[in-house]
């Protein structure tokens, strides 16, 4: 059953993340590396307000935001990313790539935080400068990507705790913490 009010107040969108973490060869744990679970997952966002109520803020001071949300599959120290804007790739990217040809660079800066996404493949980058429709990387890419693949600008932020608010699964609030570049 879906409540078309609440689904009315969720006016954003994010892509769910999780970390994935290796052991290496000499036994050490590695960075993790993050999993995309899920696009386009709708959410309200929120600043944290002392109008706003403490009942899962105040077990995390260090929260940035809250996120209202429908019951989804999160845990702490998964990644929201809000989509800030939406382009596609116009010439393709392989492997190794350190710019990006995007049909608009509106709504993207130097700095920026962005998602690729194509059929098989989800990897998350930053930008180092932009000089008109061509996005520089800081770092170059892992996979490669195909003309027509999406590029998003994101605000990220860490997960830090989950409340089932409502109960029987109505909607969950989330604690998050902006990720700083």
């Amino acid at each position: 059953m879906t409540d078309r009010s609440f689904e009315e107040l969720l006016n954003a969108t994010a892509n769910l993340s999780r970390p994935q973490i290796a052991v290496e060869s000499d036994l050490q744990v590695a960075n993790p590396t993050y999993q995309l679970l899920e696009a386009e997952v709708a959410m309200r966002l929120r600043p944290t307000s002392a109008d706003l109520d403490r009942s899962l803020l105040g077990r995390f001071p260090q929260a940035t935001a809250l996120a209202y949300m429908a019951p989804t599959d999160l845990a702490a120290n998964d990644r929201l990313a809000q989509v800030t804007a939406v382009t596609v790739l116009t010439e393709a990217a392989p492997a190794e790539s350190t710019s990006l040809v995007v049909a608009s660079a509106y709504g993207f800066a130097d700095g920026s935080r962005v998602h690729l996404r194509g059929e098989s493949d989800w990897e998350p980058a930053l930008v180092d400068h932009i000089d008109g429709d061509a996005l520089h990387l800081a770092a170059a890419l892992s996979a490669g990507f195909s003309a027509g693949d999406t590029v998003e600008a994101v605000t990220s932020y860490t997960v830090l705790g989950v409340l089932d608010e409502a109960g029987a699964g109505h909607h969950i609030k989330v604690a998050l913490q902006r990720r700083e570049l």
